[in-house]
């Protein structure tokens, strides 16, 4: 490698200057983390093609509903029929109508001017506020409670059905943000705090709070992750420079990737707030395998800049290599079709490919003005009793002792995948002290209603106000009420039914439709009032049903948007109008759910995809993709097997951790099979290859799989579902991907022996075609045997016991 070589030594010449260039450099991206700012928006996490995201967009631009709030007004003690009670719900609801941006006709409560009480006076229809004034006497009490329960539309949302909880609802305009959604309603309850009442709220912001309160948590274990990474390498390479130099390519790759994520505009949300986390171990990682390399080469040649030279030009084209596949694949997570997932993709790719830059500039020249370490711990310890005893396996019987404990490994997955449980709530990625899922829990003590779905029917101007639109919804109102998932429903059909009943008092079934077009006309004129702008568009063409639903599981709510979409296939809607199904909250999570876990188990097929194609291309060989992508294969695998055994839910939180860890498994075949290549070029059997490179590089790969998997199970104690997924799933994905590529691949190599490793000829070593079937005509190197020689193997680096 003579262009390479020249290039180090270029590097290493001037270090002076790298290091002040790097420094420049780095002065210049990081002040890019000054553009940075924390944007907790639910809309970048959607989906934004799917069919039920669109619906709702379409359904908000005219009704609202994604900045919707519920504010429960509860008595510490009896029930919400008190005249100091009612006057708090109308002073907060005058309150709320006067907040900025909010949707006045939304704002729904006993006194809101939008709920109104339709009586008959003489023939006409009278329409007035349900509460135009607090009632002070037990009767004028009694009339407004007698009122309420007369109206089934509007029995059991405004005074819950145990009579302990008043709602306010409310919405707000689109580009609002969740925070200030949360902080202009959260208002309402400030002149409140010293009377004997409490205030909850709940609504979609109301994640947007739990993101932020998530985003918190991250903020202080990432300091703890970079202590565990810094131990461990401490304890690994027993020396203050074998900490210290992985520990400053971590850090500054984690600035370089921060300062690109400012100056190219992406935020910090959710989903990448974790992205430092993730490069303080991948980068510390990659540093180890050169650092790992750099002691070796110390020990041979006693010369500090030679070492360096040496280190770099040998294991400078694998560490680009294994760089560039885990950056692509996380890049390829910007096809995604979801803002946030891209976002956070691209912020790792930032940073994974910062490392290796810096490896291949900033290292070197560091490491040529340093002193080389005065000691190099020698073999020995846990990790030199694992990789013997793997290597003794490798050649035992041909493998066949891993090929069998693989294969019960992956049965035993098969077996468990077969009990894996898709979605669930999303309230189990709030933690259960938190402040929304407290508030939520105490709403649904006396409401269990807080999801919705809504229904979206199109037509040309004026047919809102036509009978057979009315009767289709109405029907379809019915066909979902029967749904057990469904607490209550709304929409314009209740108020037309509500009117009728007001004007046909003495008929024997008072509330429904009306029996003629006339009369729905003239009920429709008579008793117009704000209300109807809940339900219906000016123009009468529009017309939206609200479903209110017991849970968002998307387990649940899934089989009830397929039951309004075959009732509307097998009924259809009268000609010129469309029906469209579904928008709301409970839809929109299951958009997300169905997108995000269908493709992320898509990701992963094009993350093995993008791996298998880098790594034919780096290895020259076809073959050698697929060795790389066959650990990656177990690990996902095995996954699933753990998702299906333990009861973990398949839903975007997993699933988004099986795809990032295909990106990251994919280092340790490629840095051994670099490894392995050039022992097997310079020992004299395959035996002593494989030994070579399992007691150097496979040395390097269990602390890289090591420092991963402690780096991310400082996240496993969190009472964040989300955050614990990481800090459990990943461990064992790095473990699993770990042990199959230093155990599983090597012995698919010796079996198949390709080119790439063995040479056209099968290669210098006496074992030849015989190892495919377990015969070996060298001596076996059993555990607690010599290992080769440390001058054979070019060995004595870092010890990673």
């Amino acid at each position: 490698m003579p262009r390479l070589e020249r290039y180090v030594r270029l590097l290493t010449g001037h270090a002076l200057m790298v290091l002040i260039a790097v420094g420049v450099v780095t002065a210049a991206l990081a002040a890019g983390m000054g553009r940075l700012r924390v944007a907790i928006d639910f809309e970048a996490s959607l989906p934004a093609n799917h069919p039920f995201v669109q619906i709702d967009h379409h359904i908000r631009r005219e009704f609202g509903g994604r900045n919707t709030m519920i504010v429960a007004v509860v008595p510490r003690d009896g029930e919400v029929w008190r005249t100091d009670v009612l006057r708090v719900v109308q002073e907060a609801t005058l309150a709320a109508l006067r907040l900025p941006d909010v949707i006045a006709s939304n704002v729904v409560s006993l006194a809101a001017p939008s709920v109104r009480h339709a009586e008959d006076e003489g023939g006409t229809i009278r329409v007035d506020y349900l509460m135009r004034d607090v009632p002070e006497t037990p009767e004028e009490i009694a009339t407004l409670r007698a009122r309420l329960d007369d109206d089934p539309a509007l029995r059991g949302v405004l005074v819950t059905p145990d009579q302990r909880a008043a709602l306010v609802m409310l919405d707000f305009y689109d580009g609002v943000s969740g925070q200030d959604v949360f902080a202009r309603t959260a208002s309402l309850a400030e002149p409140y705090r010293d009377r004997p009442l409490d205030f909850y709220f709940a609504g979609e912001p109301m994640f947007v709070m739990a993101s932020l309160e998530q985003s918190r948590e991250v903020a202080w274990r990432i300091p703890l992750t970079f202590l565990v990474i810094a131990g461990m390498l401490l304890v690994s390479f027993r020396s203050v420079q074998g900490m210290l130099v992985p520990m400053l390519t971590a850090t500054l790759s984690t600035l370089w990737g921060l300062g690109l994520m400012g100056w190219t505009g992406i935020v910090i949300d959710g989903w990448n707030v974790a992205v430092p986390i993730l490069l303080i171990a991948v980068a510390a990682a990659h540093s180890a395998q050169m650092l790992k390399r750099y002691g070796e080469e110390v020990e041979r040649t006693r010369d500090n800049r030679a070492a360096v030279v040496a280190s770099t030009v040998s294991m400078g084209p694998v560490m680009v290599a294994a760089g560039s596949t885990a950056a692509l694949g996380f890049a390829s997570l910007a096809l995604f079709g979801v803002r946030s997932i891209g976002n956070f993709g691209l912020s790792c790719a930032y940073g994974i490919a910062s490392a290796v830059v810096l490896e291949m500039t900033f290292i070197p020249a560091l490491r040529a003005l340093l002193p080389a370490p005065r000691r190099v711990p020698g073999e020995g310890g846990p990790t030199h009793w694992v990789l013997s005893t793997l290597h003794v396996a490798i050649f035992h019987a041909g493998g066949r002792r891993i090929l069998v404990a693989t294969v019960v490994a992956l049965a035993g997955a098969a077996l468990g995948a077969v009990f894996i449980r898709t979605y669930g709530s999303t309230r189990e990625y709030m933690p259960p002290d938190g402040m929304a899922r407290v508030h939520l829990a105490e709403i649904e003590k006396h409401f269990p209603g807080t999801v919705t779905m809504t229904i979206l029917y199109q037509g040309p101007p004026g047919s809102v106000r036509t009978l057979g639109l009315v009767r289709h919804l109405a029907a379809l109102q019915d066909e979902i009420a029967g749904d057990p998932l469904v607490l209550r429903t709304a929409s314009l059909a209740d108020l037309v039914k509500a009117l009728h009943r007001t004007f046909n008092a003495d008929d024997p079934h008072p509330y429904r439709l009306p029996d003629s077009q006339e009369l729905l006309a003239q009920l429709m004129f008579l008793g117009e009032s704000p209300a109807f702008e809940r339900f219906t568009d000016r123009a009468l063409a529009k017309a939206v049903l609200v479903a209110y639903l017991r849970d968002d599981d998307s387990a649940r709510v899934g089989p009830l948007v397929r039951r309004a979409q075959a009732w509307v296939d097998a009924h259809p809607a009268p000609e010129g109008v469309r029906v469209l199904i579904a928008g709301g909250v409970g839809p929109t999570i299951l958009a997300v759910n169905e997108h995000t876990t269908h493709g992320k188990l898509l990701n992963t097929l094009v993350v093995l995809c993008v791996i298998y194609l880098v790594s034919s291309l780096v290895l020259r060989s076809a073959l050698g993709g697929l060795y790389v992508v066959s650990p990656i294969v177990a690990t996902v695998a095995i996954l699933f097997g753990v998702l299906g055994w333990t009861g973990i839910r398949l839903d975007m939180g997993s699933a988004s951790v099986i795809a990032m860890a295909a990106g990251i498994g994919a280092d340790y075949a490629i840095y051994f099979l670099y490894r392995l290549r050039e022992e097997h070029a310079r020992l004299p059997t395959d035996e002593a290859a494989f030994g070579a490179a399992l007691h150097t590089s496979g040395r390097a790969v269990l602390f890289v799989a090591a420092s991963i998997g402690a780096g991310f199970s400082v996240m496993g104690f969190s009472k964040f579902l989300g955050m614990r997924l990481f800090g459990t799933l990943m461990p064992i994905a790095m473990a699993v991907s770990c042990l199959a590529a230093l155990s599983l691949m090597p012995v698919l190599v010796l079996r198949t022996r390709p080119r790439f490793v063995f040479g056209r000829a099968g290669g210098g070593g006496d074992v030849a075609a015989g190892a495919a079937a377990g015969v070996n005509s060298s001596r076996p190197w059993r555990a607690g045997r010599p290992a080769p020689s440390r001058s054979a193997r070019r060995s004595g680096g870092g010890s990673c016991s």
